[in-house]
């Protein structure tokens, strides 16, 4: 290479001896402009790789984010069609509960047990759900869900006290029969057949023959066993809500003072103690220590 005052010169040999060499001539602000290039593409080149290499890492994250966001959408979904089962699941509560209501004559809840979807057009719901992220709409119907749970839990406990309540004034009514037998006398005014005068019957009078098992037809607890002048062996059973059974004229006694028995107990045998015609049951109900009619609660 030669050189000038303001250029360059590139001599380049053939290798044969004939043969004339080439000569090239550039100028110094042409090289230095070329080494300038030169310099600054390698930075470009330098800058860009380092560029392509976060951008393909960052190409991996994005990647990597789409496949999770994919997994939590369908976790997503996954969640809102087990909210959507446990809500159709809480409207079958709520109707089941209205129909136990209206079958046991209860009526309605304390607390408001309304079924999802209840006030407001099926547009307003849709609109105000529309505004919600998939998320905020899970967790608003989680908070109404637990909402409806605690409600229907209270209703079903008012329900099963009532029930309850009520099973056990059933079980303590008197409805059957204490006795098998024909009806002799009503309750109510009659001729006495000792005086002959008019005179109240506060029970009525089961003819049957001696040694007839006669039957608690609730549940109670013995209150009174003694023989009580007029009604001979007398007996008395409590059962409870102010309602209290009498059988007069007994043969004999099954049970004791304090014992307590089921509907269906053999407690006592028909008689003909005390100031009767004949062998019969004397059978009186009282609610409250008022007189009431026994056939009002004999239902078979």
């Amino acid at each position: 290479m030669a050189q000038s005052n303001d250029s360059y010169s590139i001599v380049i040999f053939s290798g044969t001896k004939t043969s004339e060499p080439y000569r090239l001539s550039l100028k110094k602000g042409v090289i230095k402009l070329f080494i300038g290039f030169s310099v600054v593409f390698s930075m470009v080149l330098a800058a860009f790789s380092f560029q392509y290499y976060l951008m393909w890492d960052q190409l991996e994250d994005v990647t990597s984010l789409r496949t999770e966001n994919k997994t939590q959408k369908v976790q997503i979904q996954g969640f809102s069609n087990t909210i959507e089962d446990l809500k159709n699941q809480v409207v079958r509560l709520v109707e089941f509960d209205r129909k136990l209501r209206v079958m046991t004559d209860i009526g309605p809840p304390k607390s408001n047990t309304s079924a999802f979807g209840v006030g407001g057009s099926d547009e307003q719901q849709i609109s105000s759900y529309a505004a919600l992220a998939p998320l905020e709409v899970i967790h608003r119907d989680l908070e109404l869900l637990q909402s409806h749970v605690v409600q229907q839990d209270k209703s079903f406990q008012e329900l099963e006290e009532v029930v309850h309540d009520r099973q056990s004034l059933w079980a303590s009514t008197p409805s059957i029969w204490p006795t098998s037998g024909w009806l002799t006398s009503s309750f109510g005014k009659r001729i006495s057949p000792f005086s002959g005068r008019l005179a109240n019957h506060n029970g009525i009078d089961i003819a049957a023959r001696p040694g007839t098992p006669i039957i608690a037809p609730a549940s109670g607890v013995v209150t009174y066993s003694k023989f009580n002048g007029g009604f001979g062996r007398f007996l008395k059973l409590n059962h409870g809500y102010g309602v209290v059974t009498h059988y007069g004229h007994l043969s004999k006694v099954d049970v004791k003072v304090g014992q307590k028995v089921k509907r269906g107990d053999v407690i006592a045998y028909v008689g003909n103690t005390g100031l009767s015609t004949g062998p019969h049951l004397h059978y009186e109900v009282s609610v409250n220590k008022v007189p009431i009619n026994p056939m009002t609660y004999i239902l078979n």
